[in-house]
């Protein structure tokens, strides 16, 4: 699969997660990529994971955040 298209499809995922009202509760980077919890209720444990391996969709995930007030803006 190319690399657009590894792309276009974490970015439907990640689309699709926060369309339908979930959070991200924690991003944890590693080499292999990064792993995001997502959870409807936060202040429960149940969540699920999206494991993101492309740049460009760890990249688009930062920018929803921004844009949905989700994460701290720091200058």
């Amino acid at each position: 699969m190319s690399a657009f298209a590894d792309f276009e499809k974490e970015k439907l995922a990640i689309d699709q997660w926060l369309d339908n009202g979930y959070k991200v509760i924690a991003i944890q980077e590693s080499l292999e990529g990064a792993c995001v919890k997502f959870s409807k209720d936060p202040s429960r444990a149940k969540h699920d994971d999206l494991h993101l391996i492309t740049a460009d969709a760890r990249k688009y995930l930062t920018t929803r955040l921004l844009m949905n007030g989700q994460l701290a803006r720091s200058v």
